[in-house]
């Protein structure tokens, strides 16, 4: 008999939790924020409601569920529409706010393309839009700093009076330092 091949387990990928934690939080914050409205107001008018049933008696009725399916069916629907319009207005909220963050770090990134490296990017929005703007102002940063050492160099070996074989050897230094920024 032969065994058959045991099949590799996938592997599970997560969001980044700061990414998603603090935005599922808010979403939660709307259900709950809902149920406890309806509950509220739900109880108060099935209480007046089963109160009226209960001194009018219960022979009119078939079943429990007619005497509060009128007012519950009513919370049902503002429940439901509440939650939906909340939730799609944060959405919606949540969208601008991603794109307004990540739109800074694209136009700090298109203005390192225009050789501009020293405009901050001041990425707004969401907390994580702000932690890669700071990342993309340290490695354009960085950049800057290399180029102006690259520069300086390069100034001091066109006005030194070196010997040759100590020119080559800082000229192939520069030339690993250039190839470092563009490869």
């Amino acid at each position: 008999m032969t065994r058959q091949p045991a099949h590799p387990r996938r592997k599970i990928r997560y969001v980044n939790p700061r990414l998603q934690g603090g935005a599922a939080l808010l979403f939660a914050g709307i259900i709950g924020a809902g149920g406890t409205v309806f509950g509220v107001l739900a109880g108060k008018a099935l209480r007046n409601t089963l109160l009226a049933a209960a001194v009018r008696g219960h022979y009119p009725m078939r079943s429990a569920y007619e005497i509060v399916r009128e007012p519950l069916a009513g919370y049902h629907a503002a429940l439901f529409a509440g939650i939906f319009l909340a939730a799609a207005a944060l959405f919606l909220v949540l969208a601008v706010a991603a794109r307004r963050g990540i739109g800074r770090v694209i136009q700090a990134l298109r203005a390192s393309a225009d050789r501009d490296l020293s405009t901050p990017t001041r990425a707004r929005g969401f907390a994580e839009a702000a932690r890669l703007g700071e990342r993309v102002d340290g490695a354009r940063g960085e950049t800057l700093a290399t180029l102006r050492s690259i520069r300086e160099e390069a100034n001091r070996l066109a006005g030194d009076g070196v010997p040759a074989d100590e020119f080559r050897l800082r000229w192939d230094a520069l030339k690993q330092s250039i190839r470092g920024i563009a490869p």
